[in-house]
């Protein structure tokens, strides 16, 4: 298992550029090396974009994206996964930034209460959906980053770990990344077997997020 540190055309905030899986990733061109996910690494956009992280979400059955997603990127990355057996889903929503609002591993998904499909979440992750807020934020998929192997979430969430224990299965804690900055997921892309970290997290940063993705 790998904690890597990685900047990106001066972008610290790596995890708004990709998705990471126990199965698969998908992240951005501009990333030169994500091997210490070790699982297949896919390159591509969301509506033109490198912003995968920010509009989609993903575990080992599935992926969502949102609807404004053109009809030639849905359509290479469902050539690039449905060979591995994961399901491509396409979110009819107002609210379209689901990487921010849905926090996910293969054992559940927690969902803003901004987003309304709850049902085709279900179905194509294949998990149970709890709709909530953590600790009054609705940047759900922003304050929590989750694996099979543990999870680190917002600093404001301290007081729920154990409930965010029960749901995603597996053990976590809260912490910050790249220098203090509380929405986790925005500077982190991880899986069960290795995690890339933004270029300006700490060593202390580090150490708590090793930990509470389990690799300690």
């Amino acid at each position: 298992m790998a904690l890597d540190q990685a900047t990106i055309e001066g972008e610290d905030f790596i995890g708004l550029m990709g998705v990471a899986t126990d199965k698969y990733a998908i992240v951005s061109p501009k990333f030169r090396n994500a091997s210490a996910l070790e699982v297949p690494v896919f390159q591509d956009l969301v509506y033109g974009t490198h912003l995968i992280g920010i509009f989609c979400c993903g575990n080992s059955s599935g992926i969502l994206m949102p609807y404004f997603t053109t009809e030639n990127e849905v359509s290479r990355i469902r050539k690039k996964l449905e060979p591995l057996g994961v399901s491509v889903g396409i979110v009819e929503d107002h609210y379209t930034s689901i990487g921010n609002l849905v926090a996910v591993n293969d054992n559940c998904a927690i969902a803003s209460p901004l987003v309304k499909n709850l049902e085709l979440i279900s179905d194509v992750l294949d998990v149970e959906v709890v709709c909530m807020d953590v600790e009054g934020h609705l940047e759900v998929g922003s304050c929590i980053e989750a694996t099979n192997r543990g999870f680190i979430a917002h600093p404001d969430c301290g007081e729920i770990l154990d409930n965010l224990k029960d749901m995603f299965g597996v053990a976590g804690r809260t912490g910050t990344v790249n220098y203090g900055v509380p929405y986790v997921s925005t500077g982190i892309l991880a899986n069960s077997f290795g995690a890339i970290v933004g270029g300006k997290t700490t060593g202390i940063e580090m150490g708590r997020i090793d930990e509470a993705l389990g690799f300690l």
